[in-house]
């Protein structure tokens, strides 16, 4: 089940320090643009783009493309973020932080080879890539 209006609405607090901690853990890669989505009818998650991915040039027709990832987060995390208390949430968040590059490496991972390259800001495919965080 997706999360209630209510999680979402109290998500929306804590979006942005989500959404910060996995900027920061992107750090060594391209300067990536990081958004937050969190619709009532969608899988929650983060948005990776490369900062070209929005270029609409001849060049960008054509493979590699500009990385454009969709990030669904589990909803376990979420659904406890969104009803910890102050003290419990900023763990919640730093430990996020701490954790989302490597669960995001072992995610792109399993995709077939060359489908992603992260370091290059680049993908095989035109379009939005999806992939899920495994549960803490």
């Amino acid at each position: 089940m997706l999360l209630s209006d209510d999680e979402l609405a109290r998500l929306q607090s804590v979006a942005p320090f989500l959404r910060n901690e996995a900027h920061a853990a992107l750090e060594l890669e391209a300067n990536y643009e990081v958004t937050m989505e969190l619709e009532s009818h969608l899988q929650p998650g983060l948005r990776i783009r490369a900062p070209d991915s929005s270029r609409t040039t001849a060049a960008s027709d054509a493979p590699p493309y500009a990385l454009d990832l969709f990030v669904g987060l589990p909803l376990n995390e979420l659904r406890a973020l969104s009803h910890a208390d102050d003290a419990t949430r900023e763990a919640e968040i730093a430990r996020f932080g701490a954790r989302f590059s490597p669960r995001l490496l072992r995610a792109i991972a399993r995709m077939a080879p060359h489908e992603i390259d992260l370091d290059a800001g680049v993908q095989s495919e035109a379009g939005t890539l999806s992939i899920m965080l495994e549960e803490d």
